[in-house]
């Protein structure tokens, strides 16, 4: 059986590709090395669809990031149902300089696309009035308020739950070992277990690993680097000390520190940014890192009680070294082989987008391309 694509990686960007070429008349197949999807990056982040303030606008990531959160709100939620909240983006200044950068955000954001009417820039009073327990010594802050919280393994798997109602196939505990060209021009993909499996296309969005991918199948086009997260989650007894995804300034302090509401009730706190993990390790906690969590919680809200912590987790985005951005382009020497890697944030905001950026390049490929009469978009976890 030979597939017309085959998609390596099960997190919610493989997962989003798939529910978009699924509207068409392709046979796929996804294949995941772990035995669950949406295990490793998808499931250690703070899950927040962000405004696209942030991204450098001359970057991949600036036009995807507003163009997902479109794609979110208009069209996903719409058809997919998963637990998700609207939740404001507070970005917040303690100096004179960081309010120099709230002001350089929201610039940026208006040239990246960002609706005026959902950015705002906020006095002191303004900050208090939303988050009385904000740290008194706030300048001011930037409001988003098109940002969404939602919670990306259980969107993974309603993306995938409704491409497999439109006929995906998927895979768990199938690891790809090797990738060669046979004698009619098609990608043979063998796994551990000692399966193989054809496929005309290949959509390499194996995350962590896609740079070890794409050169096991012949193109080391590109090299990934990881950034480690670590993150604490406070209990319920905290609900409520914070209302918005209160973050520090990201062009100073790195994007992902918050202090967040969650969809469960608790509270989240961090991350921390660690480079250069080893790829076998980039969900690990350590002890080094606690209290510097701690310090970021009570730099934004002082009375915070760290004591609370109930959960800790970490995860990593993966960084192409080059570019630094989103790589969303077929392999230099194959246009079949379709990179979707480098997927650091703000790639959950941006996997519709990306999705739509994947099934472009298919298409291009010369593949018969017809859309589906009877495709169903509808899809509910329930649970």
């Amino acid at each position: 059986m030979t597939y017309d694509v085959l998609i390596v990686g099960g997190g919610i960007i493989g997962a989003s590709i798939a529910y978009e070429l699924s509207k068409y008349n392709l046979k796929m197949i996804l294949l995941e090395k772990n035995p669950v999807f949406a295990d490793e990056t998808s499931k250690g982040n703070s899950g927040v669809i962000h405004g696209g303030f942030d991204p450098d606008s001359h970057k991949i990531e600036a036009r995807l990031n507003v163009l997902g959160n479109k794609l979110w709100r208009e069209e996903i939620f719409k058809d997919l149902f998963f637990p998700r909240a609207q939740v404001n983006s507070l970005v917040l200044a303690f100096n004179e300089e960081e309010m120099k950068h709230i002001k350089m955000l929201y610039e940026r954001g208006l040239t990246n696309g960002v609706l005026e009417q959902d950015m705002k820039i906020l006095t002191k009073d303004e900050v208090i009035a939303l988050e009385p327990n904000v740290n008194k010594e706030i300048f001011g802050a930037l409001l988003c308020t098109s940002s969404w919280a939602i919670d990306p393994v259980r969107a993974t798997y309603a993306f995938l739950g409704a491409a497999k109602q439109n006929g995906l196939e998927t895979r768990t505990n199938a690891e790809v070992v090797g990738i060669k060209k046979d004698q009619n021009d098609e990608f043979e993909v063998s796994l551990k277990s000692g399966e193989k499996i054809k496929s005309k296309i290949i959509i390499n969005a194996a995350g962590h690993y896609a740079d070890e991918i794409a050169k096991l199948a012949g193109y080391p086009d590109f090299k990934q680097t990881t950034r480690r997260g670590q993150y604490r989650i406070l209990s319920r007894e905290q609900q409520g000390i914070v209302k918005n995804i209160c973050f520090m300034v990201p062009t100073i302090h790195g994007k992902g520190v918050v202090v967040a509401p969650m969809l469960d009730g608790r509270v989240l706190v961090g991350p921390t940014a660690e480079n250069g993990v080893d790829k076998k390790d980039t969900r690990l906690v350590t002890s080094e890192m606690w209290d510097y969590i701690g310090k970021i919680g009570t730099k934004i809200i002082p009375s915070i009680n760290l004591d609370k912590t109930e959960i800790s987790l970490a995860g990593s985005r993966p960084i192409d070294i080059e570019t630094n951005d989103f790589i969303i382009k077929p392999a230099k020497e194959n246009k079949k082989f379709i990179n979707a890697a480098g997927m650091q944030s703000p790639a959950i905001a941006s996997a519709p987008a990306i999705a739509l950026e994947i099934a472009q390049l298919v298409k291009e490929t010369g593949i018969k391309f017809e859309k589906k009469s009877n495709f169903n978009p509808k899809y509910n976890i329930e649970f």
